[in-house]
């Protein structure tokens, strides 16, 4: 069978797909050992599809197309917005075929399907006896005094051990350049964004929910803001405007949240600082972005200049942080926004 190919490394990326499609099918009857070792190759696989479409990575270009990736896909995990952007990254809107007929949207070219990665995970539990000894089990098999333990986060006795990964399948997306649908038209359902002034105290009221304070300070020398790991505290310089105190709150609140482990080792962040500085503005970009906000100011140049020169684990590491706190902080935000229009319509009524 002659396999067509449509973009750079497509028949990779088809024969890599095939192949998780055929491990799909022999998982569901694999014993535990065989499992495992299936478990292991789809790893490889989809670490290699991942490393291939970092290496795409060769112009600034590419690396703002994937972070605007994050911000239109956010429904997407890291793994799946790597794989979308080597199939296809210049994609402008994603959805399965269900999704668009839900919005009168028919797919015209199913021969440009993107393929996601669809696992389902299940917790494995520890319940430990009084011996200290413990036996091991799938949540769904805890009774429901078990149950009861294990939901609540004081109690030791029955506790988290491990994702396990029960199936996995291949889904199809389509952009929406592959439809009927006249990308003209603003044909994405989004939440209607608050202004700056109205922006702001979601995110104090987030950052203060994850267990930080904010406070202002003069400074003596250039800097906006910083995050203090120790006090648990985000500090901001003295009369900045409230679109400069947003943006230097979400970097902050990046670092907060994505660099915990600072707190007891400053001496990691001095050896490593173009690291977290990176992490952390790729974050703000995010989530500027997501807001709504002018973004031109950003330049990506240091993230693109900083991910040329490590190797492929780093840059994975990095780029799973970006995605992974750019969308918590997304959602957090969407959390309280949401909490302040529920409350204006009860004024309203």
């Amino acid at each position: 069978m002659k396999i067509k190919l449509n973009y750079k490394k497509g028949g990779l990326i088809i024969l890599n797909f095939e192949r998780i499609n055929q491990l799909s099918v022999e998982y569901n009857t694999a014993n535990n050992n065989e499992k495992q070792k299936i478990e292991e190759e789809l790893k490889k696989i989809i670490s290699t599809m991942k490393a291939d479409a970092i290496d795409m990575f060769k112009e600034e270009s590419n690396i703002k197309k994937f972070l605007d990736h994050i911000v239109e896909f956010n429904n997407y995990s890291y793994n799946n917005l790597l794989l979308i952007f080597a199939q296809n990254p210049n994609a402008e809107y994603v959805a399965s075929e269900k999704t668009y007929k839900q919005l009168g949207i028919e797919i015209q070219n199913h021969d440009q399907a993107i393929n996601v990665y669809c696992p389902s995970f299940y917790d494995w539990v520890k319940i430990y006896k009084e011996d200290g000894t413990y036996i091991a089990k799938p949540s769904f098999a805890l009774n429901q005094d078990e149950k009861k333990k294990y939901k609540d986060k004081n109690n030791s006795t029955v506790v988290f051990d491990k994702k396990m990964l029960s199936r996995f399948f291949l889904g199809k997306i389509y952009d929406i350049k592959s439809t009927n649908a006249d990308i003209s038209q603003n044909l994405l359902i989004t939440d209607e964004l608050a202004e700056v002034d109205e922006m702001l105290p979601c995110f104090i009221k987030a950052i203060y929910r994850d267990g930080y304070k904010i406070r202002a300070e003069d400074f003596l020398d250039n800097k906006k803001g910083y995050c203090d790991f120790e006090n648990k505290e985000i500090v901001l310089r003295k009369g900045l405007s409230n679109l400069m105190q947003l943006k230097v709150l979400v970097h902050e609140y990046g670092h907060a949240l994505a660099h915990k482990h600072l707190k007891s080792n400053y001496e990691d962040y001095k050896l490593h600082k173009n690291k977290y500085e990176t992490e952390a503005e790729s974050i703000s970009y995010v989530v500027t972005k997501f807001l709504g906000l002018d973004t031109s100011n950003y330049s990506l140049t240091y993230l693109y200049s900083w991910s040329k020169e490590k190797d492929f684990q780093e840059v994975n590491d990095s780029l799973s942080t970006i995605v992974n706190y750019s969308k918590k902080i997304i959602s957090n935000y969407k959390y309280f926004h949401q909490k302040e229009l529920e409350k204006n319509e009860d004024i309203s009524i």
